[in-house]
């Protein structure tokens, strides 16, 4: 292997190695929802490879990591005047923090009975709410 090849090598071994270590992603207090357990969840977000996780209705992917959670409380931060952003029907909270921006769903599978999904996304994947539009069809 050529000097100019070796960096590129490391890169990618430890890429790989990333993806394939766990995650420690908290579990959501009702992760055993039907909703939850039914989610398709993608392999791919932004690019970034699925990651293993413990804790049921959690997900992560990439370094660093970009993670779900099903089945979170309510958001405090959700009020009446809070603005909101949909994604291929899902809408979503932000909550734009040090390091990148959490996300909310807060109407799905409906508006009377919602399931909130939290989406953490650092800032390595600017802009952050893309990882929205790759996690749209898990929602459907």
């Amino acid at each position: 292997m050529t000097r100019a090849a070796l960096p590129v090598a490391l890169l990618l071994i430890a890429g790989l190695a990333a993806c394939g270590r766990g995650v420690d992603v908290p579990a959501p207090p009702s992760p055993g929802t039907p909703e939850c357990t039914a989610l398709q969840l993608p392999d791919t977000v932004l690019g970034a490879g699925r990651r293993p996780t413990e804790e049921p209705a959690t997900a992560a992917w990439g370094e660093p990591p970009i993670t779900l959670r099903c089945g979170v409380a309510r958001p405090q931060a959700l009020t009446p005047t809070s603005n909101l952003v949909e994604v291929n029907g899902v809408t979503w909270l932000p909550v734009i923090g040090q390091g990148g921006t959490a996300f909310v769903a807060v109407d799905w599978p409906s508006k009377d009975d919602p399931v909130y999904v939290e989406v953490l996304v650092p800032a390595a994947y600017a802009p952050e709410a893309a990882a929205l539009v790759d996690l749209a069809p898990a929602f459907d």
